[in-house]
C-alpha cells in the first residue's frame, strides 16, 4: 500500500518529501557531528595526547577517563585501566566517577541562580541563616564563595571527629565548627574551605526549600541533559561506577568509601567525563547564568591590603596558567579518586580528566592536566 500511494503522488509532493528527508538528514547529522575535523585534531596533536594518557596505567590497575574537546567537538577521549578491579570493568567515557571539589562550580552558579532570582543577595551576612557560626555577622555568602571567610576548615582527618565513611548530620558538622575560632577576618586573607561550601549548600536548601540534591536535579542536571550525574551518599544508587583504589606495593586496594554527601556543596558530585562536557559548554557559553554572573564566578578575588593568594579564585574556579595557559576551572582530591577539569577559554578547549585511583599514584610526574595541555600546543 505505501509503495502504490507513493507512486500516486505528484511530483511536487515527492520533491517536497525528498527536500524535507533530506532537511531532517542533515538535521540529524549536524546533531550527531560531535568529533573534531581530523585537522584539529592534528593542530592540537590527539595523537601525542593519547598515546602519553596510554602509558599512565595497565589493563589490569585503576585508571581514568578523560576528553578533550575544542568548540564542544570531541578533539580525544577514551579510558585507561579498569573502573573496577574484582569486575574487570573497564574505565570509558560513560564511567561514573567521584567527582570531589568539581561540585564547588555547580554550588556556585546555585547561589548565582537564587541571586538572579532576587532570593538572596552575595552580600547577605551569613548571621541571616546560621547566626550561631563564628563571625557570623561579618562573613558574607559572597566571601564563602571565594574562600575569604576566614572560617575554620580541618586540614586532616583527626581534625573532625566523625567518621569519614558515614554521613555525619548537618547539625553535628555545624556544631563543631562553631567550636573552631576563625582563621581571619573575612577579606583578610585567601584560604581554601571545604566547609564554606558545605555551608552554602545548607543556604540553597533553606532558600530553595528542597535539597541540595534535588535542586540540582531540577535545574542543573535534567535541562542540561546529565543523565549520570548527582550527590553521592551511601544510597546513591547509579549504574557504572568507578571503584575508588589506592597502590601499595605496586598493588591495588579498595580505597575508603568517603561520604562526601556530609558536605554536599563541596565534594559530594559524581559525574563522568561526558557529562562534563554538557556542563561547562553550557557555563561557558552563557546558557546557564546571566553574563554579569558569569564574570563574576570567574573574577579572581583582588585584594586591598596586598595580600596574594598562589592562585586566583573565583566563585567555585580557580582561574590559573596550567601547562603555559590561561584556565578556568577546578582539581578534585579524594580518597582513591584524582581528577581535572579545565576551561581555556581563549580556544573554548575543555580538559577532563576523571581518575580512579589515588593523587600521584599514576605513571606520571606532576599534574596530568598540565602534561596534556602543553602536549596540545606543542609546536
Amino acid at each position: 500500500m505505501k509503495i502504490n500511494t507513493v507512486k500516486k503522488c505528484s511530483p511536487v509532493i515527492v520533491a517536497l518529501i525528498a527536500s524535507l528527508a533530506a532537511f531532517l538528514a542533515s538535521c540529524t547529522s549536524h546533531k550527531n557531528n560531535s568529533v573534531a575535523s581530523e585537522n584539529i585534531k592534528n593542530q592540537y596533536h590527539a595523537a601525542e595526547v593519547e598515546k602519553y594518557l596510554g602509558t599512565l596505567s595497565s589493563k589490569k590497575m585503576p585508571g581514568f577517563a578523560y576528553l578533550i574537546s575544542k568548540d564542544g567537538k570531541i578533539v580525544a577521549k577514551g579510558g585507561v585501566g579498569l573502573a573496577n578491579i574484582e569486575s574487570n570493568t573497564p574505565n570509558d567515557t560513560q564511567t561514573v566517577f567521584r567527582a570531589a571539589s568539581i561540585t564547588k562550580q555547580f554550588t556556585a552558579v546555585s547561589i548565582l541562580l537564587l541571586v538572579e532570582q532576587g532570593r538572596l543577595s552575595l552580600d547577605d551576612k551569613l548571621n541571616n541563616y546560621f547566626p550561631a557560626l563564628p563571625n557570623a555577622e561579618k562573613i558574607t555568602i559572597r566571601s564563602l564563595l571565594d574562600h575569604t571567610s576566614g572560617m575554620w576548615e580541618q586540614e586532616k582527618d583527626e581534625d573532625f571527629p566523625f567518621p569519614v565513611d558515614q554521613e555525619v548530620p548537618a547539625n553535628a558538622h555545624l556544631s563543631y565548627i562553631q567550636k573552631n575560632k576563625p582563621y581571619f577576618e573575612p577579606g583578610e586573607k585567601w584560604n581554601y574551605c571545604n566547609n564554606g561550601y558545605f555551608v552554602l549548600g545548607l543556604i540553597v536548601e533553606k532558600i530553595a526549600g528542597m535539597p541540595l540534591e534535588s535542586y540540582m536535579q531540577k535545574h542543573l542536571f535534567s535541562p542540561l541533559g546529565m543523565k549520570n550525574s548527582g550527590l553521592y551518599g551511601n544510597n546513591a544508587q547509579y549504574k557504572y561506577g568507578a571503584t575508588g583504589y589506592g597502590i601499595r606495593d605496586e598493588k591495588p586496594y579498595q580505597e575508603i568509601d568517603t561520604n562526601m554527601f556530609t558536605y554536599k556543596g563541596a565534594a559530594a558530585l559524581y559525574s563522568t567525563v561526558e557529562d562534563l562536557l554538557l556542563w561547562s559548554e553550557a557555563l561557558h557559553n552563557g546558557k546557564i547564568i546571566s553574563s554579569e554572573s558569569y564574570q563574576q564566578l570567574i573574577t579572581p578575588h583582588k585584594f586591598t591590603n596586598g595580600f596574594v593568594p598562589f592562585v586566583g579564585y573565583g566563585f567555585g574556579v580557580g582561574i590559573e596558567d596550567v601547562g603555559g595557559r590561561h584556565t578556568i576551572g577546578h582539581p578534585g582530591r579524594m580518597y582513591g579518586f584524582q581528577l581535572d577539569m579545565l576551561r581555556i577559554p581563549e580556544d573554548n578547549i575543555n580538559v577532563i580528566f576523571l581518575a580512579n585511583v589515588n593523587s600521584g599514584q599514576l605513571k606520571a610526574e606532576g599534574r596530568v592536566a598540565a602534561t596534556i595541555i602543553e602536549t596540545l600546543y606543542r609546536n
